[in-house]
């Protein structure tokens, strides 16, 4: 798992910040089609994409329209494609919502 944090939502679509240490593992891993957005249990919307171009790597996620916003801490979960002509070692399982420590 990678914690993420919001920097940023746009026009729908949702901008999550992991930290400069999981730069090459973002470089490693595959978004593969309906990745889901998981928060409070719900289907709120589906990853994008993922840029590990810059210092901090973003997974980028379009917010489904009836989706209600939840500002806080999000993590993703890794795991290995399923498909065998995957040229990535790591795929997105799926970026749930945490809820915060109290």
């Amino acid at each position: 798992m990678v914690p993420l944090k919001v920097i940023g939502l746009a026009h729908g679509i949702l901008f999550l910040a992991a930290g400069q240490e999981y730069r090459e593992r973002f470089k490693e891993t595959a978004v593969e089609p309906a990745t889901p957005l998981w928060v409070d249990g719900r289907r709120d919307g589906m990853v994008v994409r993922l840029d590990s171009a810059s210092d901090e790597p973003l997974v980028l996620v379009q917010l489904d329209p009836r989706a209600t916003f939840r500002n806080g801490p999000y993590q993703v979960r890794l795991r290995h494609p399923l498909r065998r002509s995957a040229t990535k070692p790591y795929a997105v399982e799926s970026v749930e919502s945490v809820e915060p420590a109290p």
